[in-house]
């Protein structure tokens, strides 16, 4: 397979220290210690309840009224991470003065975010100057040498960046945690992980730190983690959104807390070559039938409190008045992960060429996840015949999926199948780990089995995701339910090829009738 195909599906997010500060790994009693506790942050300007609270069309608001400059919004937003992030490890970098000069310089020309402090993930959003690690251990010093049209745009938006948040390496697996960077902490239980790949992205939203952060996904990686911390996560369609390919790949977006922020932020920025992929929402979307499902795509088990979470929004739905059936997506998920990591191979490969670059020699297992050297040595045998077993698949994946939404418009399931695993989980269990590092003795066939039976320990927790990707379609994750644990888990809604807005408006229906459930407003409560 072309290894040129940089990255193509780096940010896997699927089945699954550098920074300001790694914190605590081996809690694993429930306990008010176990908890993000909040710290008193003196900054002047804006008091911290009302920031926490805000949204972020309202803190831009709050500029052009003069109730706050966008340099105190700043400094709050970074004295908060200061004081909070050694609890968490989802912020990996600050760009304070930087951020002060250039909001200073920002001039008020209507931008929607005007003057409002982001933070953007570590991975595949590059800006000018500063840390491109890719999250592996050799490219710990790498700078980016230029920012990327997506980071661009959001800046055109009146955002202004003040760091980048965590990520694991390569952003291959759904939880936070890299040689590199270290574990990312859960807001609602620091024993457990954030999910992954936009880790840090979605802990800091969560915790308050910001009310938007970028990330990115290529099986769920804006999912997942939203899932697993309870915020917000939307996975555009393929190619709708700025300096995303039309190719099934990684697609860029955002966390949030408040729906109609991403309503905002997606028509901001959509990608203008491509104006066809985005269509209007229905006027009244009562009328489209939706197909619910619970079962795991590829066999494991999925918990109860994943069906219940399911379950409650059916419940509310119809309510509402909307039509809901139980009905599974018509797709083989065995078929499609076992072609969805045939795909990725090239990961491995491109990570190995960067590192070589780097150091002059070809990367070592030691150096790296086991992944990453497992996808570096199947890509070496990858086949003519694998290629097209990739083209093919995707094409009928794609074809199913478009006729199953002429009769069910919306497909609800579960985010994830379980709330956010423990940080002692590993990412793949120690005999796979050993298998891994001597892949290169299989042949391809084979490889590519390893690599799914290893990767299962994580998929089995994260099975849902992956379809939209590979169809291209958009996915919303909605922060709906809180396990008697107090955990989170989000339930995913699904909708055909520019259907976007009309999940963001289905979001916003959840939300107006209070059914969505954050780390503040929950604690509060208790």
């Amino acid at each position: 397979m072309n290894s040129k195909k940089i990255l193509k599906f780096a940010v896997l997010g699927m089945v699954l220290s550098a920074g300001i500060g790694v914190v605590m790994q081996n809690q694993h009693v429930y306990a008010k210690t176990d908890v993000l506790q909040h710290k008193k942050v003196n900054q002047d300007g804006i008091d911290a309840d009302v920031y926490r609270k805000a949204s972020a069309s309202e803190l831009a608001q709050m500029i052009r009224d003069g109730k706050v400059t966008s340099q105190q919004l700043i400094k709050h937003a970074i004295s908060q991470i200061k004081a909070e992030n050694p609890q968490l490890n989802a912020v990996i970098s600050l760009r304070e003065s930087a951020a002060l000069k250039e909001s200073v310089a920002l001039k008020d020309t209507g931008q929607p975010f005007f003057g409002v402090p982001i933070l953007i993930k570590g991975l595949g959003q590059q800006l000018d100057g500063e840390s491109n690690t890719r999250g592996l251990k050799d490219l710990k010093d790498n700078k980016a040498t230029e920012t990327s049209d997506y980071v661009k745009k959001l800046q055109s938006m009146g955002f202004v960046i003040i760091g980048q948040t965590n990520f694991p390496e390569l952003g291959l697996v759904n939880i936070t945690d890299s040689k590199l960077n270290g574990v990312a902490h859960n807001p609602w239980r620091l024993s457990r992980n954030t999910g992954g790949s936009s880790g840090g992205a979605v802990a800091s939203v969560a915790a308050d730190f910001v009310p938007m952060a970028t990330g990115n996904d290529a099986g769920g990686s804006l999912r997942i983690p939203a899932s697993f911390t309870g915020v917000i996560g939307l996975k555009p369609t393929q190619g709708a959104i700025t300096g995303d390919s039309t190719v099934p790949s990684t697609v860029n977006f955002a966390n949030a807390r408040q729906i109609s922020d991403l309503q905002t932020y997606f028509k901001g920025m959509q990608n203008a070559d491509h104006p066809e992929l985005i269509k209007d929402a229905p006027t009244d979307l009562k009328q489209l039938k939706i197909a619910y499902s619970t079962k795991s795509p590829v066999g494991t088990k999925v918990s109860k409190d994943a069906v219940k979470a399911v379950q409650q929004s059916v419940k509310f739905l119809r309510s509402q008045g909307y039509t809901v059936v139980k009905h599974d997506a018509p797709v083989d998920g065995k078929k499609l992960m076992k072609m969805y990591y045939t795909e990725s191979t090239p990961t491995g490969t491109d990570a190995n060429e960067m590192i070589k670059e780097k150091t002059g020699e070809n990367m070592q297992f030691k150096d790296v996840s086991p992944m990453t050297w497992a996808l570096y040595q199947a890509d070496k045998k990858q086949t003519k015949q694998s290629e097209q077993f990739v083209t093919s698949e995707m094409a009928k994946v794609s074809q199913q999926m478009t006729d199953f939404h002429k009769t069910y418009p919306i497909y609800l399931t579960p985010t994830t199948a379980t709330p956010a695993p423990k940080n002692s989980d590993p990412a793949y269990l120690p005999k796979y780990v050993k298998q891994l590092k001597h892949i290169q003795n299989l042949n391809h066939k084979k490889q590519i089995q390893l690599i799914y039976d290893a990767w299962l320990h994580g998929l089995s927790k994260t099975p849902f995701t992956q379809l939209a990707n590979v169809s291209g379609e958009p996915a919303l994750s909605l922060p709906t339910y809180v396990t008697k644990q107090g955990l989170p888990l989000g339930v995913q809604f699904e909708a055909d090829k520019g259907q976007d807005q009309l999940l963001l408006q289905l979001g916003k229906e959840f939300q107006d009738h209070n059914q969505l459930q954050f780390f503040d407003s929950y604690h509060a409560n208790k």
